[in-house]
C-alpha cells in the first residue's frame, strides 16, 4: 500500500523563527511515521506574493494558462494526500506572503471552479498566535479564523479540514530565543511544549 504522502506549506522570513521550528517538528514527526513529505518554505523558495495580469483569475476562461511559477507550484501539490501549512498569525490574517500563494496558485481553473479542487483528502492549518488563549478565545478570533480557514477548504472542495492554534508565541522573558524556548518546552513538555506536540500529533493524523 502506498505510503501517505504530505504537502508542509510555511511562511516566516526568518529561518530560525518559531514557526519554522513548528515546520520542522511536523516534518520530522511525519518521517517517523514513514510518511513522504514535500515542504515548500515560501521565504526560501523566493516565491513572489505579487498577484499580476497574467495570473489574475479570467472567469470566461476556465483554461487559462497562468505563469509558469503558478503551474509549476500547482503541480507539486498533485500526487499528496494531505495539505499542511504553518504561519504566523499576524493582525488576525496571513502573512502576505502565504496570502500571495493562496492568491496565486490556487487558482480558478485548478484548485477551483467547472468541477476543480484541491487535489488533497484533507487539510490542516496549524497558526502561530502572539497572544494568551483567553483573550483570542474571548473577543472571537478563534471561532472566525477557524470558520474562514474550514470554509475557504470547503470551496475549494475539501471538507475535512482541521486548525489548530498556538497561543503565547510572543515571549518577552529576558532575551531567550524562540528556539531555545522551544527546546526547554518540549524538553519538560509543559506550557505550551504541550500544545506543539500536539499540534504535530494533529497535523498528520489519520
Amino acid at each position: 500500500m502506498q505510503s501517505e504522502r504530505i504537502y508542509l506549506v510555511w511562511a516566516h522570513p526568518r529561518h530560525d523563527s518559531l514557526t519554522a521550528h513548528i515546520a520542522d517538528a511536523i516534518h520530522q514527526r511525519a518521517m517517523e511515521r514513514k510518511i513522504q513529505v514535500t515542504e515548500l518554505d515560501l521565504y526560501r523558495r523566493n516565491f513572489n506574493p505579487v498577484m499580476t495580469p497574467e495570473d489574475e483569475p479570467d472567469w470566461k476562461n476556465m483554461d487559462k494558462r497562468y505563469s509558469p511559477e503558478v503551474h509549476q507550484l500547482y503541480s507539486e501539490l498533485l500526487e499528496h494526500d494531505t495539505l499542511v501549512v504553518v504561519f504566523p498569525l499576524w493582525w488576525y490574517s496571513f502573512p502576505a506572503m502565504l496570502k500571495g500563494y493562496i492568491d496565486r496558485v490556487w487558482n480558478n481553473g485548478l484548485a477551483y471552479g467547472d468541477g476543480h479542487k484541491l487535489p488533497f483528502n484533507k487539510v490542516r492549518w496549524v497558526a502561530l498566535v502572539g497572544g494568551d488563549k483567553e483573550s483570542f478565545v474571548q473577543m472571537g478570533w478563534e471561532k472566525n479564523i477557524s470558520d474562514y480557514l474550514k470554509n475557504m477548504c470547503s470551496y475549494l472542495g475539501i471538507e475535512d479540514a482541521d486548525v489548530t492554534f498556538l497561543c503565547n508565541t510572543v515571549v518577552f522573558d529576558g532575551g531567550r530565543t524562540s528556539r531555545e524556548l522551544l527546546s526547554v518546552v518540549i524538553i519538560s513538555g509543559t506550557g505550551y511544549g504541550r500544545c506543539t506536540i500536539r499540534c504535530v500529533k494533529n497535523a498528520v493524523a489519520e
